[in-house]
C-alpha cells in the first residue's frame, strides 16, 4: 500500500464536481438556507481606510457606495478561500498526526474549518469564483499542497492563524451586517483554539534543514507582499478614477495611512514569531529588511 500523501486545495475545480445530493445532506447538517443571504456594503471607508482619501470623498454616493460594495465581496471572498483551504490543511495533519492526540486535534480542525466555510459561503452568491489574481490565496494553497509538516505548523497556525485572530476581530467589530458579524465572531473562537495548540506543538529547535528552508522561503514571500501595503483596496480605487496623475496616487495611498497600517502589520507578524521562540527565523527576516514598511514610491512601483 502507497504512503505517499497527496492534497490539493483545489481552489476552483472542486466545484466543477458538485454532487447536489451530497449538497442537501451538508445543507441540513449545518443549517444552511439554500440560497445566500445577502451581498452589499458590509464595511464603511473607514474599514478600508478611505475616509481621508480626497479622490475617495468626491466620487458620487453611487461611486462610494459600488467601490465599498466592491472591497467587502474581495475581503468575504478571500475568507471564503482561506476556509476552503482550512479544510485541506486540517484533512492533511489529520493524516500526517504522530499520535492520537493529534488526530483528535486535527480532526476538530477539519469540521471547525468545514463550518466556518459554510458560514462566510451564505455571503457569496458566486462559488465560481477565481482566486488566481491573489498571490497570498496562491502562496497559502502551494503551502499546503507541499510543506512538510512541522514547516506546516509554524506557517499556518502559528503565524496565519494568529494574524488571522487580529484580521477577523477587526473585520468584525467594524461589520456593518450583524449577521455576517455574528458569524465573523463564531470563526474568531476557533482560530484563538487553532493557534494557542500551534504555539503547543511548534519548538524552532525540532526543525530540520528541510523545515527551515522551507518556512524561510515562504516567510520571505509572504512579507515581501504584505510589505506592498493596501494595493487591493487602492487599485479599486484607482480602476475607478480616469486621469489619475502619479502624485494623485501618491496622495491616496499617504492619505490611506498605507506605511503606517503596513508596518503596523509587519509588528504584529513580528510580534508573533517572537511569542513562538522562531528567534532565528524572526532575526533572518529583521536582517534582510523584511519587517520594515516599503515606501510610498516603492508601493506606486509594484501597483
Amino acid at each position: 500500500m502507497s504512503k505517499s500523501l497527496d492534497v490539493s486545495v483545489y481552489m476552483n475545480n472542486l466545484h466543477q464536481r458538485s454532487n447536489e445530493s451530497l449538497k442537501r445532506i451538508l445543507k441540513t447538517r449545518y443549517k444552511q438556507r439554500g440560497e445566500f443571504l445577502t451581498t452589499g456594503v458590509f464595511w464603511d471607508e473607514e474599514a478600508f481606510d478611505l475616509q481621508n482619501v480626497e479622490v475617495f470623498k468626491n466620487l458620487s454616493i453611487e461611486e462610494q457606495s459600488l467601490l465599498l460594495t466592491q472591497n467587502s465581496s474581495d475581503r468575504v471572498e478571500e475568507a471564503y478561500h482561506i476556509e476552503k483551504s482550512g479544510i485541506a490543511y486540517g484533512a492533511k495533519m489529520t493524516l500526517l498526526s504522530e499520535n492520537l492526540e493529534e488526530r483528535l486535534l486535527y480532526g476538530t480542525f477539519t469540521g471547525d474549518e468545514a463550518r466556518h466555510f459554510q458560514l462566510v459561503s451564505k455571503y457569496i452568491n458566486n462559488t465560481n469564483l477565481t482566486p488566481e489574481c491573489n498571490p497570498f490565496l496562491q502562496l497559502l494553497a502551494q503551502m499546503i499542497e507541499t510543506a512538510p509538516k512541522k514547516s506546516l505548523v509554524f506557517m499556518i497556525q502559528v503565524l496565519l492563524e494568529g494574524w488571522g485572530m487580529d484580521h477577523y476581530n477587526t473585520m468584525a467589530k467594524s461589520c456593518l451586517n450583524d449577521s455576517l458579524k455574528e458569524d465573523l465572531s463564531s470563526i474568531l473562537a476557533d482560530e484563538a483554539s487553532h493557534h494557542g495548540s500551534g504555539l503547543i506543538l511548534f519548538n524552532e529547535s525540532e526543525l530540520s534543514r528541510e523545515d527551515l528552508e522551507y518556512v524561510r522561503v515562504s516567510l520571505e514571500t509572504f512579507f515581501s507582499m504584505v510589505q506592498c501595503g493596501p494595493l487591493s483596496v487602492y487599485s479599486r480605487l484607482i480602476s475607478s478614477v480616469d486621469s489619475l496623475s502619479r502624485s494623485n496616487k501618491r496622495d491616496i495611498l499617504s492619505q490611506m495611512n498605507a506605511m503606517e497600517t503596513t508596518q503596523r502589520k509587519l509588528d504584529q507578524l513580528s510580534a508573533l514569531m517572537k511569542k513562538s521562540g522562531a528567534h532565528t527565523l524572526l532575526g533572518e527576516m529583521e536582517s534582510s529588511g523584511k519587517l520594515k514598511s516599503f515606501d510610498i514610491d516603492q508601493m506606486l512601483s509594484i501597483a
